[in-house]
């Protein structure tokens, strides 16, 4: 499981950058943050959603280093 968590954080956070795009290029009238969390604001929107797979994607690589340092 050591070895697998991190190429799981990765997908994640590609996957939440996939769908935040594709929902920032819509233009709906509201959009669902995180969890029951909404904006009407897309730029607000994806500034949340980019710090929030960031987080994602930087934890993955950096446990991927250190499983490849072991």
């Amino acid at each position: 499981m050591k070895k697998i968590l991190p190429f799981l954080y990765i997908a994640i956070g590609i996957f939440i950058l996939v769908n935040t795009f594709s929902r920032f290029f819509l233009d709906l009238e509201s959009y669902r943050v995180i969890l029951n969390f909404n904006t009407d604001n897309k730029y607000l929107f994806l500034i949340i959603r980019l710090l929030f797979a960031s987080w994602f994607l930087i934890d993955g690589v950096k446990k991927l280093k250190k499983n490849n340092e072991e």
